[in-house]
């Protein structure tokens, strides 16, 4: 614990991840990224305590590092439908330009006998968003409605948002050695999680009695403590004909993040809030291929219960002191919707000599947000991703990994059932108000790995 202490440190104080499909990275090593993600039916590196723990069996004493530069690229369109026609507000609005680091650690060794142990500190995931100077139109008179001849006023506003969850994984798992021709591993991994979580809108929209359909701009600014939260990974990895062909499986349980802080609102009245939020469970399957001593082949399939943490998430708030009448709690609900998905991860890897392997691999993710959930706060829309990697052994043990992963535009707008097209009630379930908005989402991302095999 003390030689992790600085690491924990660092990602304490590291900006957020950012989201690849849904908000899970493709990959927590850039070996396994280089292959498109697909290594549920491999033991080659520690990462295993996070995809699938019983491949720690064939590692025996080793340390791995692993650390990645994502670079998303974001977009906002929106626009409003008029019976006069269509009145642009934003165009092809790019959101800020940053970089954001992951860093993972795997230790393994073997207790005893077919007992193998492992220590973890992966970022799990996250994600986020932040645009400055999105234009819009508002009424600045929240109390008297707008007359024939009124017009709102243009006016700016910012929005910016970041989640992000980490975990410690000390792990264990057993290997029965040649059970009928199979070499079988089963494995469990703890998650011991924490996760943060704040988002900033100051052109928020509450409810007002003028009915005129348009609004004043409110600033929300939510910012949590440091929420821990529990879960598990089992896994089970099955070798065949000598290691020529593996198979491996595991589970991930939900964790429950329940984050409290403090909102708030026109940089006046302070809440004591908490959203109820977790992280989803998933199922995965792998199979892996030797067709020749020098080639692999490998592909994953893996479903994610994102139905089950991220329909609606809830924010509610109670007023620390005194609050004007009717503002004494407050409740805001994002009706987020996202729907359960279905990963495809598939890759292959050739040596071309001792010491040098090239890889390449394709992800596909079903995209989780609809049209009734997208929102420029939790903008997780990419589906496809391109890698390529190559491996190096510069010294005997030591292994040297590199991997760029390619992340095409995906877009996805507004329908008519989503909360931010609709008039905005205590619920969020208000009429259509004519308004689209469309967010879009491309990335870039490296990695970078040094694993030791003592």
């Amino acid at each position: 614990m003390r030689a992790l202490a600085p690491l924990l440190l660092l990602l304490l104080i590291a900006p957020p991840a950012r989201a690849t499909h849904g908000m899970n990275p493709l990959a927590f090593s850039a070996r396994s990224a280089g292959l498109g993600g697909a290594d549920l039916a491999l033991a080659w590196q520690t990462q295993a305590m996070n995809t699938n723990p019983a491949g720690i069996t064939r590692l025996g004493y080793r340390l791995d590092f692993s650390g990645s530069l994502m670079m998303p690229n974001l977009t906002l369109d929106d626009r409003v439908i008029t019976a006069q026609g269509i009145m642009p507000l934003n165009e092809e609005k790019a959101g800020e330009s940053l970089k954001f680091p992951l860093i993972n650690a795997g230790f393994t060794t073997r207790a005893w006998e077919d007992l193998h142990v492992g220590l973890g500190f992966y970022v799990q995931g996250g994600m986020g968003s932040q645009f400055k100077g999105i234009a819009t139109m508002v009424d600045d008179d929240p109390e008297n409605p707008m007359g024939p001849t009124d017009q709102p006023s243009p006016a700016t506003y910012d929005i910016e948002s970041q989640v992000m969850y980490m975990k410690l994984t000390p792990s264990l798992a057993w290997r029965f050695r040649n059970l009928g021709g199979v070499d079988l591993s089963i494995g469990a991994a703890l998650n011991l999680g924490f996760a943060t979580m704040s988002f900033k809108h100051t052109g928020m929209q509450f409810p007002e009695m003028d009915m005129d359909h348009m609004y004043f701009a409110h600033s929300v600014d939510y910012e949590s403590d440091v929420v821990w939260g529990f879960a598990g990974r089992v896994g089970v990895l099955a070798e065949l004909l000598d290691g020529a062909l593996s198979f491996g499986a595991a589970y991930q349980s939900e964790a429950l993040l329940p984050f409290k802080g403090t909102t708030t609102i026109d940089e006046q009245l302070e809440y004591d809030s908490q959203m109820d939020f977790g992280w989803p469970g998933e199922l995965g399957l792998g199979a892996a291929l030797r067709p020749h001593a020098r080639l692999l082949l490998a592909a994953d399939v893996k479903w994610v219960n994102w139905s089950s943490t991220m329909g609606t998430v809830t924010l509610d708030g109670t007023a620390k002191g005194q609050a004007p009448p009717g503002y004494e709690v407050i409740k805001m609900p994002f009706q987020l919707n996202w729907s359960d998905q279905v990963v495809l991860n598939s890759g292959g890897e050739l040596q071309i000599f001792d010491g040098l392997a090239i890889r390449g691999g394709y992800s596909w993710g079903q995209n989780p947000v609809g049209g009734d959930g997208i929102n420029p706060l939790f903008p997780a829309v990419t589906t496809h991703h391109m890698t390529f990697g190559v491996g190096l052994q510069p010294i005997k043990r030591m292994e040297i990994d590199i991997a760029l992963e390619v992340v095409p535009q995906n877009k996805v707008a507004s329908d008519a059932q989503s909360q931010l097209t609709r008039e905005p009630t205590p619920t969020g379930d208000g009429d259509y108000n004519g308004y689209q908005t469309e967010v879009g989402m491309s990335q870039l991302t490296l990695h970078l790995a040094m694993g030791y095999q003592f």
